[in-house]
Order: structure tokens, then sequence, then C-alpha cells
């Protein structure tokens, strides 16, 4: 039996360092090929723009990226820093390994990084290794704690019953290996015996899902942003191209003008994507002071009114019956989010439209509420309206950015606020419930 054992212990070992080399060499090699893609979108830029293209690549791509898994860089030939979040040249070129900004290369937080020259500057493009060590440990983990379970319960219960848990490693084997090949869907197979390899499938099993969801998010992300930037993007082009062609020096101007107002355009997207992200990243509440909602609201529909005068259209705000406790938040960030609700409401609900404005108490929690008696938002679209790009009706929104209600979303949740979108018959109402001064969590709705 201890033959046996010795035996199954050596065939895991084997399959197992199988297991892990085929692992890490799958997601090493996907790391490569995003990484080439990376260098490739930046010689296209630079193809386009040259050097701005390139720094405008690289500031679009720090802004969309996960901060800590991406770096960027770009250099001068003597290695003098010009634009990214790697600071210094590396000393190679084509692959190499960069340590993580807190890290030391050979850790588990180093970054596989590609440096080559584009056109007259050197250029870096660095990923994350972090998901290559964490996937090979714990598979490394799990065959560790399988062969232990294995050759426990061959000398305890005999051949019958290690061949059955042998099986079952195999099977947790292929199934790594499926994963390793690039099927994210698939996961390990979990018995009603509930020992400690169905344990750790189980805690796999969360981390693929896990690693399953982040993977869908940025592909999702990732493609409404392509998506949303194709069109000026194309716009950029043919105009570029237009002035080419162009022999008078106004008319080149012209349309030299008309490319910078694009990209400015590009540049707002970018800014508010940004915005966005720093707002969902952060959770400091230091900054948080009593906020006087009526005051805030009463100064923002004064500057409001001339703009919908001039458009045929009515601001109102109704002050409150009763005193209304002070909100606890950020004032610019509450004043922005308020913002967004008006110029949304001013620009959905058409010439003649009403919009009013109100604050009162409820429970002990500040709610504010804005009206307005335009076509409103269907049921089944009021929860989508806050994903980040969406349009209900992409045809007749082309000029907006799809992002007022993701920016209105990020700062409700930053302030642990309910917000609510309910129908005004006509038109669209919504509910936004603050935390009250002196309070540290949000009130129950």
């Amino acid at each position: 039996m201890m033959l046996v054992t010795a035996i199954l212990a050596v065939v895991l070992g084997l399959a197992g360092w199988l297991v892990y080399a085929r692992t890490t060499g799958a997601l090493d090699a996907e790391l490569r090929s995003r990484i080439r893609e990376d260098f490739a979108l930046m010689q296209d830029a630079h193809a386009r723009a040259g050097e701005q293209g390139l720094e405008q690549f690289i500031s679009w791509a720090m802004a969309t990226r996960s901060g800590d898994d991406f770096a960027f860089g770009m250099f001068t030939p003597a290695g003098v820093h010009l634009s990214g979040n790697v600071d210094d040249m590396p000393g190679f070129k084509g692959w190499g390994q960069i340590a993580a900004r807190g890290g030391e290369p050979g850790q588990a937080n180093t970054m596989l990084g590609y440096a080559g020259q584009i056109g007259d500057h050197m250029v870096v493009v660095a990923h994350s290794s972090g998901i290559v060590w964490a996937t090979g440990n714990t598979v490394l983990e799990a065959l560790v704690i399988a062969g232990l379970v294995i050759a426990l319960t061959s000398l305890a219960t005999g051949y019958i019953v290690s061949r059955g848990t042998s099986l079952r490693l195999h099977r947790l084997a292929q199934t790594l290996g499926s994963v390793a090949g690039g099927n994210s869907d698939v996961r390990l197979p979990v018995s009603p015996r509930n020992d400690q390899i169905d344990f750790v499938s189980r805690q796999i099993n969360g981390y693929l899902d896990r690693l399953a969801e982040l993977m869908a998010g940025m592909r999702n992300t990732a493609i409404a942003i392509a998506h949303d930037l194709k069109s000026p993007l194309n716009r950029v082009s043919i105009l570029l191209q237009t002035a080419e062609a162009a022999q008078d020096a106004d008319e080149i101007r012209l349309h030299l003008d008309k490319v910078h107002h694009e990209l400015d355009g590009l540049k707002g997207v970018l800014d508010t994507i940004l915005r966005i992200s720093r707002i969902e990243a952060s959770d400091d509440m230091s900054a948080f002071a009593p906020v006087d909602l009526p005051a805030l609201l009463r100064d923002l529909v004064q500057t409001f009114e001339p703009v919908f005068e001039e458009q045929g259209q009515t601001i109102s705000f109704i002050e409150p019956g009763t005193p209304v406790p002070h909100a606890l938040g950020d004032r610019r960030m509450l004043q922005q989010l308020v913002v967004n609700l008006i110029e949304n409401a001013g620009r959905h609900a058409g010439a003649g439209a009403i919009v009013a404005i109100s604050v009162a108490e409820a429970a002990g929690a500040p709610v504010v509420t804005i009206a307005d008696n335009g076509p409103g938002i269907p049921a089944d679209q009021r929860e989508a309206v806050f994903e980040p790009f969406y349009r209900m009706n992409p045809e007749r929104d082309e000029l907006g950015t799809g992002l007022g209600l993701a920016m209105v979303r990020a700062i409700a949740n930053r302030h642990r606020a309910t917000i609510l979108l309910g129908d005004n018959n006509p038109g669209l109402v919504v509910r936004l419930r603050l935390v009250p001064q002196g309070t540290g969590e949000a009130v129950g709705s």
C-alpha cells in the first residue's frame, strides 16, 4: 500500500506540474497577446498623429484600464520620461520584467513588459503578472491538498477508496486543463461528500467565477468605449484627410478647428470616465461635511433659470414647508449630481417642459425630488440608463455621452444614497435619499 501511495504521489506530482505549466503558460501567452495588441495600437496611433497620438493613447489607456494592472511609458532615446506611469525606462528591449510600484522583480506583483521603438521614442507596455502567479499558486495548492487527501485516504481505506479519489483528481486536472486552454466557463465538479477536494473545488470555482465577472466587465466596458469613440475618431480621420487635400489656408484651418473640437469632446469623455472611476474606487468620507440642501438647490435653480427660459422651458424650486436636515456629503459632488439630473431633464423633456425641484424630510433623512413632464423612462429601462454609454434613443441622443447618469449613480453610491426613478404621469420623477448629518451609514428606505 505504501508503494502504491508513493507511485500515486509521483504520478500526481507529474500531472500537477503539467497542469501548472500549461496553466501558467497559457496565461503568460494571453498576457503577451494583450501587450502586443496594445503595442500595435500605439504604433497605429503614432502613424495617425505622431507623438501627440501616442500621448493621447497612453492617456486614454490609463484612464480606462485598472490602475495597478496596466503600465505604459514613453521616453526619449536618452531615457527622458515623456508620458505614462512607468517612471524609468527599462534596461531591456523586447520582453522583460518590470517591478510594479512597491514591489521587486520576482515577486507576485511583477509586471510583464515589452519595450520597443516607435518613431523617435522608446515605448513600454506592461501588464501585471499577478493573475499568472495567483492562478499557478491556486493550482499548486489545490493539487497539494488533493494529493494529501489521496494519500491519507489510500492508507486508511485501501485501494478502492484511493482509486476513487484518484479518478476525482483526474477530473479536477482535466477541468483545470480546460481552464488553462481558454475555456473560462468550465467549473470543477463538487460531490455531495463535502471533503477536502470539494472544499478546494468550491474555492477555485469561486475564483473562476470572480475572474469571469471581471473579464466580462472589462470586455463590456472596452466594447462600449470602443463603440462610442468610433464615430468621433472616424470624423477626425475624415477631417484630417480633407484638410490634407485642401489648398486654401482658411479651409485647412477650418477643418483643423473641427478636429480640435472633436478631440476636445473625446477628452471630455475620457475625463468623465476617469472621474467616475476615481469616485467608484474611493471610500474616504473624511472630506464629507453637512450640506444645506435647500440653499444648494435654490442656487442651482437660479443658475439654470435663464438657460431654461431661453430653451422655452421652466424650472422652479419648491420651498420646503418644514425644516430639512442637512445631508452629510461632499458639496461639489452633490452639486454635480443635481446638475446632471437637471441637464438630463432639460435635454429629454423637450420644448415647453416644466421641471420642478423640491426637498423634504422623510423618516429623518433628506429626500431631493426632481420631476419633469417629458416622455419619461419606461420601467424596464430605469436601471439600464445608469450604465455607462447607455442611450434610450441613440439616434436622437447623438450629442450626449451617455455618462451623465452613470456619474449620478457613482456619486450616489459614494454617499451611501439611494436613487429611484418613477413615473410622474406624464414625465419622470427622480428621488434621491441622502444620509443625514450625524449619520455614518445610509438610512434605510
